[in-house]
């Protein structure tokens, strides 16, 4: 029997402006509000949203405003964050990190995006799907993540 996949806890839909990135970034912050997720976890997801949309928003589609959806899944050991669109195919796993400059004046700004969102997560996972949408799972392991403990009132 196949099961169907869990239910997100936190599901977004916005498009691909500064506007919608806006928006989207409020109603993630205001989810995660509503979970038990430590300071370090709630950065560490913010983090990830943020590099990931914002290089959809930018490089998504130059003719077009991309539909973007997010997911978040709080799984046993790890979080979840799908990000879905219907911009260009682009699989972060085929862009290498960039080369470290050799001093601070030879260091170009941006292009460590993807890098970082790397070194924080456990798993990053492509998809191009069959709709034509490209499908990012970036997971981020729990220990590091830091979900909080039940409240501390339940413990007294």
């Amino acid at each position: 029997m196949k099961t169907s996949p869990p239910t997100p806890r936190l599901a977004l839909n916005f498009p691909g402006t500064l506007a919608g990135f806006e928006c989207g970034f409020a109603e993630l912050r205001a989810g995660l509000a509503r979970e038990s997720l430590t300071p370090a976890a709630r950065y560490n997801v913010e983090l990830v949203f943020e590099e990931i949309v914002a290089n959809i928003v930018r490089y998504g589609a130059k003719d077009r405003v991309v539909d973007i959806r997010v997911m978040l899944d709080v799984r046993d050991d790890s979080l979840a964050l799908t990000f879905d669109d219907d911009g260009v195919a682009f699989d972060p796993n085929t862009k290498p990190d960039p080369v470290p400059a050799k001093s601070l004046a030879d260091a170009s700004i941006g292009g460590r995006g993807i890098m970082l969102v790397r070194r924080l997560s456990s798993a990053i996972d492509y998809d191009r799907t069959p709709e034509q949408r490209n499908r990012l799972v970036v997971t981020l392991p729990l220990p590091a993540v830091g979900i909080e403990q039940e409240q501390k009132s339940q413990h007294r």
